[in-house]
């Protein structure tokens, strides 16, 4: 090694012994509201605050934290008013169907009024909505199913007995899926009026309740169909309908039935029942039936294993496709 190169090692030495360390860069600490508490909501305003990995994740986040803040206001304002005309809200709807609805709300005008990023992979907003828009849009989408609903209704007076029904009780449905809406408005608006539109569903329910209570099956038929009769009877009770002797006003189901023994190879009983269905002597449903069962010389015992197994289709097909008729009910299934 020569001079210039020991003197060049010496002077890089000494010059590192001598120099000093680089400064460390000093960590802004975030703005306070990424950790304080949330703004109360105003009359006019709703807020909302999350921290996620991105800032729009971090955006979507701040939304469902509005809405969650809101739907615990709400099941609070419920849990009040459980009581309130005669346990109507406590009997149609409950906590889980609220929760439902809200979680449902979509909220679009919103605006992003601070965000921040905390670390590399954190990242703060707090966003805020215009509540009267809001509110707004509640009670306009409100009004629309309203007047959908009313125009239904008025198609009822054109309509028989069955399809009568089914409209009314699909019209009751819909008007108690308005409930939560009305719950989310008479929670964030003190100038709501929320009894206008509980009594609007209030009496959608009545009118569905006096076109069920006029709906009236008279079922009959020849000797041969008294045990499916029967059948047909406790199904039709077991819905909550009502089951009369003859009177003019009810729906008409007749039951004939007919057999035929086959003995050819295996003795079997091929049952043949013919359902008819009339309102007013006009058709409006109707059945042909066949039930094939093992002879083993009593045709009592047939009827009897028939009737079985024609309740078994009842509770698994359904009353409607017994009857060829459409009853807006499930079947039952075990």
């Amino acid at each position: 090694m020569n001079i210039f190169s020991i003197t060049l090692t010496l002077l890089i030495f000494l010059h590192g012994c001598g120099a000093s360390p680089a400064p460390v860069p000093k960590k802004t600490p975030p703005p306070a509201w990424v950790y304080s508490v949330l703004p109360n909501d105003t009359a006019t305003s709703m807020y909302g605050l999350a921290i996620a990995k991105t800032r729009e994740a971090a955006i979507k986040a701040a939304l469902n934290d509005m809405i969650s803040r809101l739907s615990v206001k709400i099941e609070s304002t419920f849990q009040s008013k459980q009581k309130v005309i005669n346990n109507y809200y406590s009997n149609t709807i409950t906590q889980s169907d609220i929760k439902a609805k809200v979680e449902k709300v979509k909220i679009n005008n919103y605006k992003v009024i601070k965000s921040y990023r905390i670390s590399y992979r954190e990242f703060a907003v707090m966003i805020v909505t215009d509540k009267q828009k809001f509110i707004k849009g509640l009670k306009e989408e409100l009004e629309v199913k309203k007047k959908l609903i009313v125009q239904q209704m008025q198609t009822l007076t054109f309509k028989d007995k069955v399809s009568q029904y089914n409209l009314a009780k699909k019209m009751s449905k819909k008007a108690k899926a308005l409930l939560p809406t009305v719950l989310i408005l008479s929670t964030i608006d003190e100038l709501y009026n929320s009894k206008i539109d509980q009594d609007f569903i209030f009496n959608i329910e009545d009118k569905f309740l006096h076109v069920s209570s006029s709906l009236k099956f008279y079922v009959h038929g020849d000797k041969k169909s008294s045990l499916f009769v029967d059948k047909i009877k406790n199904n039709l009770a077991q819905n909550n309908f009502s089951v009369v002797k003859k009177e003019d006003d009810a729906i008409d189901i007749t039951v004939t039935t007919q057999d035929n023994i086959n003995k050819s190879v295996i003795e079997i009983a091929v049952l043949t029942m013919k359902i008819s269905v009339k309102e007013d002597n006009q058709r409006i449903g109707g059945k042909i039936n066949i039930i094939k069962e093992r002879y083993n010389s009593s045709i009592n015992n047939v009827y009897k294993n028939a009737a079985i197994h024609f309740e078994q289709n009842i509770l698994k097909q359904g009353i409607n496709k017994v009857l060829g008729i459409n009853l807006n009910i499930v079947p039952k299934v075990d």
